[in-house]
């Protein structure tokens, strides 16, 4: 890499060809400028014709010996590239290849880097999902086997009904993992994704995902303060922004404590509109706030009914943003102290 490193420093030579047509160039001209110096500072005696071939041919295989060794270490990038993908493919070792140069084969050593690099990522977080899918599918369906087993010789109605709503509660945690999963795999493939943004009333979709959600509410006893004017419109798509804010709502529902309250409200301003999540819940330490977005994030928790999370939606919710030109972020005092999480949307003259 010597070679390579030393005329990539020279400010001519920005392109791998014109380093190749450097040293072709001086390898060709080597043996005509020695025979030139040879001539003017050698002997004054007249050559005779046999030296001077001699000499020629001599300065032309050693400057052809060194041409091709030049060339030979100048490719040394190209091997080191090779030697990479050979030991990642066969041993999964993560190559350190070197990413600051600019010409050709540096944005080849670049891509192969950064490609190696995510290939091992999404691997890993592929072997992650299959033993999440393993052991939280395989949870719930042990539960809804032993009490369907209860049942049959059970004459307590109290108990009946205690272990057909444990049946329900472990049908409802399956479904929600696996539309997790099929969410994360919908909006995460490689292809280019083309959404149909539309000017949307806010204050209706929001009506429409709180009357989704009646239920869950009612059974927390919470009261939803929402102070969305209904002429409030977005530039996104319908869909995918009603599956953000069922996802923010349905979190401030899942940690929030029994008949607590939950405000919906919103601001205007410089190209783009804000709606605010307030919740009275569990709250988090200031400094986990983005960590909270990512995939499978460690910080995820049970809330405050025992619901169980995987650490997906937030982790969706920040990507179909994103992809829209909308951002989410969250805020909270500490833990016990509630949540605000804001939703960022670009105003419907972006549309």
């Amino acid at each position: 890499m010597k070679y390579y490193k030393f005329l990539s420093g020279l400010p001519l030579l920005n392109k791998y060809s014109y380093k190749f047509l450097f040293v072709s160039f001086l390898g060709i001209h080597v043996p005509l400028i020695g025979l030139i110096l040879f001539i003017v500072l050698g002997p004054a005696a007249v050559l005779e014709p046999g030296t001077v071939i001699g000499i020629t041919l001599l300065l032309t295989l050693a400057a052809t010996g060194v041409t091709l060794y030049v060339l030979h270490r100048l490719i040394s990038p190209i091997r080191l590239v090779k030697s990479a993908l050979h030991e990642y493919l066969t041993m999964q070792k993560l190559p350190t290849l070197p990413t600051h140069y600019k010409d050709e084969v540096g944005v080849l050593m670049h891509d192969v880097q950064h490609t190696i690099t995510e290939v091992s990522s999404l691997l890993e977080e592929k072997r992650d999902l299959l033993a999440m899918l393993t052991h939280d599918l395989r949870s719930p369906n042990i539960n809804i086997q032993q009490a369907m087993q209860l049942t049959k010789g059970e004459t307590d109605p109290a108990i009946t009904e205690q272990l057909y709503r444990s049946v329900e509660h472990s049908a409802e945690k399956q479904l929600a993992l696996i539309e997790a999963v099929t969410g994360l795999w919908r909006h995460e493939s490689t292809g280019v994704q083309l959404y149909d943004l539309q000017r949307v009333q806010l204050s209706s979709v929001l009506s429409e995902v709180l009357r989704q959600h009646d239920a869950t509410l009612a059974r927390k006893q919470l009261v939803v303060q929402s102070r969305v004017p209904e002429g409030i419109y977005a530039c996104a798509e319908p869909d995918l922004i009603a599956e953000v804010f069922s996802n923010v709502l349905f979190n401030a529902i899942k940690f929030s404590r029994p008949g607590g309250e939950i405000s919906l409200w919103s601001e205007e301003g410089n190209g783009s509109i804000k709606v605010f999540v307030r919740d009275q819940g569990l709250g988090f330490r200031p400094e986990q706030a983005e960590a909270l977005f990512q995939r499978f994030t460690p910080f995820r928790k049970r809330g405050t009914g025992g619901e169980g999370t995987i650490g997906l939606g937030l982790y969706l919710c920040r990507k179909m943003l994103h992809k829209q030109g909308g951002s989410i972020t969250a805020h909270s005092p500490g833990e016990g102290q509630g949540a605000v999480f804001t939703v960022e949307l670009r105003a419907a003259d972006a549309c």
